[in-house]
């Protein structure tokens, strides 16, 4: 006799061993957590149901005063409005939110988040490359907020140079128009008894375009002043070289 068949499996193979099935993971809503609870203490407290894949907390800074009393010192510390974690198993991510959903944290009495209580949603269909695609698409917007306030802030300050320097040179128009330049000592003194009088006197800090603008004016001027030196240079020249022509021309014509 031959050797015997082999044994065929229910799937018709030749003795195939059935493959574990890939188990799906599981994506959970935290719509709070509890104060004083960080990541590693979220991990810690929901290892006991499931095993855990991925934990994202959305944090949020906020400033405390020290309990120092006298000391007025600030320290930034991380409080967290929402989180997301993903189980391995969708099984028990959904046994998760059946049991802990409205029921209070626990643990021990002096804590204070003993008495909250949980407000967890089970994600049916979410994958965490959403919760990555929307933290970016969050990231882009806060960035391109930042940088429309910088923007404006710089249109604002531009426009403000702007004004200042136009109503400097309007008042500066004004005196010339009147006279007032004459009387800058008169104006000096009484600024200076105003100054006395008042106890706080702040003198605004020149900008670059102003120093830029007053600097090119100086220039201009010495530059105009130049021109009109050689202007009167030129007119003394040309007197001395045409006084001896007319006097040559007087003679002979008077010869004639």
């Amino acid at each position: 006799m031959g050797d015997a068949a082999p044994l065929l499996s229910e799937n018709g193979g030749e003795g195939e061993e059935r493959r574990p099935k890939r188990r799906k993971p599981g994506i959970v809503y935290l719509s709070s957590i509890p104060p004083n609870m960080n990541v590693a203490k979220i991990r810690q407290y929901f290892s006991a149901y499931g095993e855990l894949g991925r934990v994202f907390l959305q944090a949020v800074e906020k400033d405390d005063k020290n309990k120092g009393g006298k000391g007025k010192k600030f320290k930034k510390s991380l409080h967290f409005t929402e989180g997301w974690l993903e189980f391995k198993s969708k099984r028990k991510a959904k046994q998760v939110h059946v049991c802990l959903n409205n029921q209070p944290v626990g643990g021990k009495r002096k804590n204070h988040f003993y008495d909250m209580l949980w407000n967890i949603k089970y994600l049916p269909r979410f994958k965490w490359a959403y919760l990555k695609q929307r933290l970016e698409y969050e990231r882009e917007m806060t960035r391109q907020r930042m940088g429309a306030e910088i923007s404006q802030v710089r249109k604002e300050t531009d426009h403000f140079l702007k004004l200042s320097e136009i109503s400097k040179k309007k008042k500066k128009r004004k005196n010339q128009e009147t006279g007032k330049e004459g009387k800058e000592g008169e104006v000096s003194d009484a600024t200076k008894t105003e100054n006395k009088d008042n106890l706080f006197v702040f003198k605004q800090k020149e900008t670059e375009e102003e120093k830029l603008s007053k600097k090119e004016e100086r220039k201009r001027k010495n530059e105009l002043f130049k021109k009109r030196i050689a202007q009167k240079k030129k007119k003394k020249q040309k007197k001395k070289t045409d006084k001896p022509e007319d006097f040559l021309g007087s003679v002979f014509v008077g010869a004639t």
